[in-house]
């Protein structure tokens, strides 16, 4: 599964693909186009600045998930199930 996320630079307005672990409340990270920095931050009136953080929770929790089903699979696995 592939972590990254779709970023738009508020400043020059080109779309940067960002790992997930990365875009979340708080963070910042430096635009690859412009250089600027970019805040991420939950109560930002951007639209594409809350997408962007959103689709990083799903995609962090869709990778916790298989994590988590790996995880149970080896278990019952190494019980003889």
């Amino acid at each position: 599964m592939d972590d990254k996320v779709k970023v738009r630079c508020p400043f020059c307005t080109r779309l940067f693909n960002e790992r997930s672990q990365r875009v979340r409340d708080g963070h910042q990270i430096n635009c690859q186009q412009c250089v600027r920095l970019i805040t991420f931050t939950k109560d930002t009136e951007d639209p594409f600045m809350r997408r962007a953080l959103k689709a990083a929770r799903e995609v962090r929790a869709a990778i916790d998930a298989e994590k988590l089903a790996r995880l149970r699979g080896s278990s019952d696995y190494s019980r003889g199930q």
